[in-house]
């Protein structure tokens, strides 16, 4: 145990005590504690036994070096030697001291990378997709800080990028031809495409998750975007529904071959094969106005989420599969009828449509302008919001979502309450319909067949 001693003429205690040396011996140990308070003093000469003792075990040789780094710091902050990179350097030999691994040193671009790929190991394609791009905009707009240090972007800097990017901000074109403007002279210049607070909100959004990475990594003590609200998304595009009669008019559209001449442009089809694709289709447009499906959902659709004897559709969103959320549907007597047409004994992972489960949702011949083409065919408008301009994508009022708009707004017509379209839409967990009764599957059964055939 330390005790204390004084020594003529030093107004400081002198901390006494025994340590066990490595080799067995004892040794008698006497260090000053800087204190002229006695107890004061006391409370340092135990501190100062604990050290010393410390230093002579197993974790002996990491105190040691944790105090011989601590002192070349001090050294070097004396001499006025101790710089930036120093001073990590010598952070960095102690977490290595600690843990037995140095400190990590990002720059904003070198995380990025890192982020990206982790979330390419666990995430989805499309939204990695989204990642990458909204990042690399955020990279590209930070210009030569993007190599810079990850803890030196600021709130500030984050709320900036969000209001450029809202304003329409674009990477320069660097072959982009310069004009001068003489005296007198009056060049038209083209506005850049403002960009709507929903897309604007993406962008932030993203990047804000990749600062909260950093933090839950322990790279920074707080993310520069935590206090970034989103914007009132009151510009957003309504989407506008079809009416009965129109998505009657989808369904016979859809079945002619003449649609399909505007997407693939060929004949080399056969024409069975362009057939088939006409009753997948009109199964589809069913599908998405009775079941509320998406499209991707609609075009990977099995047999084994058909569920004929008690006429349900249950199945797995991409958009919540992380969730593990699968959804059950009622099946309206229209759509069991189109269905009851196929070859039911079909295995279960039969698709529902063979010509479509292969086809992506973009592009030129992908299932977004596929229905374009039967909407054109059925003479029914996009009902475009804004044309396309200054680089800007054009926006449409209607699209194959618009179906799933169309269910909720034809049973809310119907005087079906709130609570069951929300459950007809398939907001329930599968755990939650295992446990339904009797009575609430024929009561949602009930409202589904309240809907009009088309």
């Amino acid at each position: 145990m330390a005790h204390l001693i004084k020594r003529n003429g030093s107004p400081n205690w002198i901390a006494a005590f025994d340590v066990t040396m490595p080799d067995g011996s004892t040794r008698r140990l006497k260090k000053s504690t800087k204190r002229t308070k006695r107890a004061d003093a006391m409370i340092e000469a135990i501190r100062l036994e604990e050290i010393a003792r410390k230093g002579n075990t197993s974790d002996g040789e990491s105190t040691n070096k944790a105090y011989s780094i601590l002192a070349e710091a001090a050294e070097a902050a004396a001499k006025g030697e101790l710089s930036e990179g120093r001073a990590r350097e010598i952070l960095s030999r102690l977490c290595e001291v600690s843990n037995g691994s140095p400190l990590r040193f990002y720059t904003v671009r070198s995380w990025a990378a890192d982020w990206l790929a982790m979330k390419a190991a666990t995430g989805k394609k499309a939204t990695l997709a989204r990642y990458s791009a909204h990042v690399g905009v955020f990279l590209q707009w930070l210009g030569p800080k993007a190599d810079g240090k990850l803890e030196a972007i600021t709130k500030a800097e984050i709320r900036m990028f969000r209001d450029e990017i809202r304003s329409g901000w674009v990477l320069p074109d660097p072959d982009a031809t310069i004009v001068k403007k003489g005296k007198g002279k009056k060049v038209a210049e083209t506005p850049p495409p403002v960009r709507t607070a929903k897309t604007t909100n993406h962008y932030a959004s993203d990047v804000a998750s990749m600062f909260r990475a950093a933090v839950r990594e322990g790279l920074l003590l707080a993310s520069p975007a935590s206090a970034l609200d989103r914007l009132p998304e009151h510009d957003s595009t309504e989407r506008e529904v079809f009416n009965v009669a129109e998505i009657g008019q989808l369904v016979n559209a859809a079945g002619l071959t003449d649609w399909q001449d505007t997407v693939f442009l060929s004949t080399k089809e056969e024409h069975q094969e362009r057939a088939d694709r006409c009753a997948d289709w009109q199964g589809m447009i069913l599908l998405g106005f009775y079941a509320g499906a998406r499209l991707s959902d609609c075009a990977c659709m099995t047999w084994g989420n058909v569920d004929l004897e008690h006429r349900t559709l249950s199945f797995m969103p991409k958009k919540s599969d992380r969730k593990r959320k699968r959804l059950v549907v009622p099946l309206h007597p229209r759509l069991v009828t189109w269905l009851e047409g196929r070859d039911i004994s079909a295995s279960d992972s039969s698709p529902l449509f063979p010509t479509l489960l292969n086809s992506p949702v973009g592009g030129r011949h992908g299932l977004s302008s596929q229905f374009i083409a039967i909407m054109d065919a059925a003479k029914i408008g996009r009902n475009t919001v804004r044309a396309a301009e200054n680089g800007r994508r054009a926006q449409h009022a209607r699209s194959f979502h618009s179906l799933r708009h169309s269910l909720t707004s034809t049973l809310a017509n119907l005087d079906v309450s709130e609570e069951i379209r929300r459950r007809i839409v398939g907001h329930e967990s599968a755990e939650v319909h295992a446990g339904y009764t009797h009575h609430e599957r024929e009561t949602l059964a009930r409202a589904v067949d309240k809907m009009p055939s088309v």
